[in-house]
């Protein structure tokens, strides 16, 4: 059955019938998108799906749910079409723009927009090296301070800074090729030098405790029955932080793409997806976790998708003792960035953050701060 079109729909449409063959569907440009990855946080398939995606409910596309790009032989970016929160007009996203001309192909791209009559809205341009952040503006266009994306995040999970981990300050691997953690090392990190140690040793204890859970990271394998317990952890962790008021901007939806287009390429080398699971001695599984990721450079991958079900009070009846379950997100990363690092990559970007809390959560995971922005045109 064929869904009635959208609003995004009609407005894609029209982008197709100005731009032709320019503008594709991200899944049909994996090969391309492959030839423009510099080790930024978004140019990347899983990237552009997430920050392009057509299943977002405040600008649903029917006909291209994960997203367009724009490539015209030399320059690529992505294309979205959202309404910001509580507000019904849509506003034209172009995403992370590269290329040796990007800065005149935006421009050109904008104004073909705006004749054609398709948009009045403030159009925003994202995902900005400090460098071409400087250069749009020199070239015309607006700070995000002339229309902010939300009152709380103006640049959405851009308003603080991505952060980059570089894994051999955060472990070692051991004679038996396991993890031994690392304290961080730096002032900026010396309130909390030893927390990831100490909470990687607090779930191995919860572990132990109760010995009758055996916990696993499996790869991804984007069957049906995996994308519905990827979309239970995700559902529930936004569930859990919406009770906790600490939701601003992003839904579950944009990240079904993520969870339902394998990227190109092979999980474990060219992108990272894993499903965490505590198996219980009956032969119970109860899904607690969900990563995606990708390699973004020969050394440096992207994580778009990092939730952990950390809320014990989700999970009655499967401990016999829930002391150190809470300790579960950095257990998971750590675990995570181990089987990254077994594939060469030695820089994990895990971008940035809506507010305050969710840095800090980052920060004290040992990630540097690297900033991208917006710009208003």
């Amino acid at each position: 059955m064929r869904l009635p079109a959208t609003e995004r729909d009609e407005f894609e449409a029209r982008l197709q019938s100005l731009f032709g063959d320019k503008l594709r569907p991200v899944e049909e440009s994996f090969d391309t998108i492959q030839t423009f990855k510099d080790g930024s946080f978004a140019m990347g398939h899983l990237g552009l799906m997430l920050y392009t995606n057509g299943y977002n409910i405040r600008g649903t596309s029917t006909q291209h749910p994960n997203g367009l790009v724009f490539h015209d032989g030399e320059n690529l970016f992505g294309v979205g079409y959202f309404s910001k929160e509580a507000h019904p007009a849509k506003h034209l996203h172009i995403v992370a723009p590269k290329g040796p001309d990007r800065i005149a192909v935006v421009k050109s791209f904008i104004a073909a927009v705006r004749e054609a009559g398709l948009t009045r809205t403030s159009i925003y341009v994202r995902h900005l090296s400090p460098e071409d952040h400087a250069a749009f503006l020199g070239a015309g266009f607006a700070p995000v301070t002339k229309d902010p994306w939300h009152p709380v995040a103006p640049e959405e999970d851009e308003t603080y800074p991505n952060r980059v981990y570089h894994l051999d300050e955060l472990f070692a691997e051991g004679a038996d090729g396991g993890l031994q953690v690392k304290n961080l090392v730096g002032a900026e990190n010396r309130k909390y030098k030893s927390k990831n140690r100490l909470a990687f040793r607090r779930f191995e204890n919860f572990l132990r405790r109760n010995d009758h859970l055996d916990f696993r990271i499996l790869p991804y394998g984007h069957t049906e029955t995996e994308q519905g317990k990827a979309r239970g952890i995700v559902e529930g962790y936004f569930e859990a932080r919406s009770e906790q008021g600490t939701v601003v901007g992003s839904t579950p939806e944009d990240y079904r793409a993520l969870i339902t287009q394998r990227p190109g390429g092979e999980n474990g080398r060219d992108y990272f997806a894993y499903l965490g699971s505590l198996s219980i001695e009956d032969g119970e599984e109860v899904p607690v976790m969900f990563f995606a990721g990708e390699r973004t450079g020969p050394h440096r991958a992207s994580l778009y998708c990092t939730m952990s079900m950390r809320f014990p009070e989700r999970l009655i009846g499967i401990f016999k003792d829930p002391t150190g379950f809470t300790a579960i997100p950095q257990y998971v990363w750590l675990n995570v960035f181990k089987k990254m690092w077994d594939q060469g990559i030695r820089e994990v970007d895990a971008g940035g953050s809506e507010v305050k809390g969710l840095d800090d959560q980052k920060r004290q995971l040992g990630g540097r701060p690297e900033k991208t922005h917006w710009v208003v045109g």
